[in-house]
């Protein structure tokens, strides 16, 4: 008896152990343009962010943090003129020469043909972000961010979230964050669509309404026109 008893008690610590699973995590990065649909050649449009280091988590609403230590928020804004209605977004042609810049807080760095890396300033647990786009040139134009860990997926290592654990499983396991990318907001969705409707192909609209194209092309690109 005294064996089968010892029996039971090793077959019952061999069971399967718990599994861990990962979690997608988009964050939500919150900025301003000045909110006007019309400006004029030599006018200033300001790109602003003031956001915490406690980020929100797109799926789950949960904020976490995210500092400098943890990774870099890697952004990037590009600038197209509107000039091709029946061509998406990334078939405009590109706009930077058209306008001069001011760099307040943070910059726009190494100016590229269409699309340049932000930097942001981080202190006391913000992130923040002041530059001007002095526009040059009469035209419809569009602001659109982009998230630079995109394109470098396959080319360097994504952000390591395995410092978060948002819960446990269902069994007991870990579960751990693994990083998605960013949405990007601009004025809390208010982008002047309609004029990105009226001088460029929308996707979101036409054809894939998906969550991340609907973020692209309505939250994260703000359009204006410069007379």
């Amino acid at each position: 008896m005294r064996y089968f008893l010892l029996t039971l008690l090793l077959l019952s610590g061999c069971g399967e152990k718990p599994e861990n699973e990962y979690t997608d995590f988009i964050f939500q990065l919150p900025f301003q343009m000045t909110a006007r649909d019309t400006v004029a050649v030599g006018d200033t449009l300001w790109l602003t962010a003031d956001f915490s280091d406690q980020l929100r988590e797109f799926y789950s609403g949960n904020t976490y943090p995210v500092t400098p230590q943890n990774f870099e928020l890697k952004t990037l804004l590009g600038l197209f003129e509107l000039t091709l209605p029946d061509r998406s977004i990334g078939n405009q042609p590109s706009a930077t020469e058209y306008f001069t810049f001011i760099n307040k807080t943070g910059s726009l760095t190494n100016l590229g043909t269409t699309f340049s890396p932000v930097s942001y300033v981080y202190t006391s647990g913000r992130y923040q972000l002041r530059v001007g786009l002095v526009a040059q040139r009469r035209g419809v134009f569009c602001a659109n961010f982009l998230d630079d860990w995109a394109g470098r997926r396959g080319k360097e290592a994504v952000p390591d979230l395995t410092y978060l654990v948002p819960g446990r499983t269902p069994d007991g396991g870990k579960r751990y964050a693994r990083f998605d990318g960013f949405y990007y907001y601009i004025n809390e969705g208010n982008t002047n669509f309609y004029l990105f409707k009226q001088h460029c192909l929308a996707i979101s609209v036409v054809n894939n309404p998906s969550v991340g194209n609907i973020n692209a092309e309505q939250e994260a690109s703000f359009t204006f026109v410069v007379k």
